[in-house]
């Protein structure tokens, strides 16, 4: 077994829980960047189970990591064929479609999974919605939309980021260092990743911080050295 995958128990005769077992396992594969094990496993989940329908928002997830997009796309109409109402497969879906520039047609399906009164996660559909709405040129409903997930999630780390995010680019810097701060918790810069700590850098610049900025950009520099953030920061964009 690879390192960081610890397999569930086996469940050898009982399709569902095999098809359970290999779906977590695709995922699992799929995080730490073994695609063809990720890829197997799935594959394994819904060859178990016809009918499951998180073996297939599986197999279509690392489908979309391997470019393999039409088998991708396939994977989600059929999970949506199964359950049209299921809440997780209409948010994977429409977040696939505004990844590959079909923004438009991905806004119903978080409607969609939204409309779903036992979706555990409406926050990511916010979040969703925020986010293509404003790739559409809509920051008002954008903006509304985040503050939704935020309503909902309130310490929501994606949604605060993509505020902060759209903020700055709009010109509105002390807001955005309003999300910013909400977004490090009013700790230090450990549980910020390469992107966050780019973002922090750029804010605290436009702002004139220019302790937080330096913070921000030493911890980019020595925790993500080969990360596309340190490089944009050492080419000086």
């Amino acid at each position: 077994m690879a390192f960081g995958v610890v397999a569930p128990a086996a469940a050898d005769g009982n399709p569902p829980e095999v098809a359970k077992i290999r779906s977590q396992l695709a995922v699992e594969y799929a995080r730490i960047g073994n695609l063809k094990s990720a890829l197997d496993n799935a594959n394994q989940a819904v060859a178990a189970d016809a009918a499951y329908v998180t073996g297939y928002l599986s197999r279509a997830y690392v489908l979309g990591l391997l470019q393999m997009d039409g088998r991708a796309e396939q994977d989600y109409q059929q999970a949506l064929r199964l359950e049209p109402g299921n809440p997780q497969a209409n948010n994977n879906y429409g977040l696939f479609l505004c990844e590959h520039g079909r923004e438009q047609d991905s806004l119903a399906l978080f409607q969609k999974a939204l409309a779903n009164p036992l979706y555990d996660s409406p926050q990511s559909a916010y979040l969703n919605l925020g986010r293509c709405s404003a790739k559409l040129g809509r920051t008002d409903q954008a903006n509304d939309y985040l503050l939704s997930a935020l309503r909902v999630a309130p310490n929501y780390g994606p949604a605060l980021s993509e505020l902060a995010e759209m903020h700055l680019g709009l010109g509105n810097a002390k807001l955005a260092a309003f999300y910013f701060e909400r977004l490090r918790g009013g700790g230090g810069m450990d549980g910020l990743g390469a992107a966050e700590l780019w973002l922090g850098a750029r804010i605290a610049r436009k702002t004139g911080n220019a302790a937080q900025e330096r913070a921000c950009e030493n911890e980019l520099k020595n925790r993500f050295p080969d990360s596309r953030e340190t490089q944009l920061l050492l080419s000086g964009s």
